[in-house]
């Protein structure tokens, strides 16, 4: 009795190591081209390979956007360069495959092979 319960523990402790080290291998990294359209009309191109789940994430773990000031979620400041609404109207228009986003880069979650873009624009097109 003793050596089948020892049998079962030994399985029980099997399957429970298997199944923590399934989960860390759960992670999967997503590679994406970002192009950036500054003020001036230059362009640069960035090719990132990443674990995180959102843009938003990826941009920020590669340093290319910074959150405006006492604004969660609002991007400002793009490979260097702020987008002031006051000068201009400017501001930052994300896009992905030429699309642009519907929601914000912190809810537009990854897709591998994806470009996205950030282009600088002053006031609205007509």
């Amino acid at each position: 009795m003793k050596r089948i319960v020892a049998i079962l523990l030994s399985c029980c402790l099997l399957f429970a190591i298997a199944g923590c080290s399934a989960e860390k291998d759960n992670t999967q990294t997503v590679h994406f081209t970002f192009v950036v359209t500054h003020d001036d009309g230059t362009e640069k191109t960035f090719e990132i390979d990443t674990d995180k789940k959102t843009l938003g994430e990826a941009l920020l773990e590669n340093n290319l956007v910074v959150e405006s000031a006492g604004s969660s979620g609002f991007y400002d400041t793009v490979d260097g360069e702020t987008a002031n609404w006051d000068d201009g109207e400017a501001w930052w228009c994300f896009s992905c495959n030429g699309e642009s986003l519907m929601v914000g880069i912190d809810d537009t979650e990854l897709t591998d092979g994806a470009s996205y873009e950030a282009v600088f624009i002053r006031g609205f097109a007509e």
